[in-house]
């Protein structure tokens, strides 16, 4: 990974917070190239926004991805 590459990963994270790093997430580009996190538990548990708003500071059901 380059400098440039490294530094923009750790850019999306500050801005996404936990959900950069979330199991649950599923990432939704659009054709204008901005990038979504769609919250996977939203789909059975209804306390868990879709999307949810960024950066995500706190959550309970954030669980690391492996």
């Amino acid at each position: 990974m380059s400098e440039a590459q490294a530094s923009a990963a750790g850019t999306e994270r500050e801005r996404a917070g936990l959900c950069a790093t979330c199991a649950h997430r599923r990432e939704v580009p659009n054709r204008r190239g901005s990038l979504f996190y769609l919250c996977e538990r939203s789909r059975s548990d209804p306390a868990y926004p879709r999307y949810p708003r960024l950066p995500v500071l706190s959550c309970p059901g954030y669980e690391h991805e492996r």
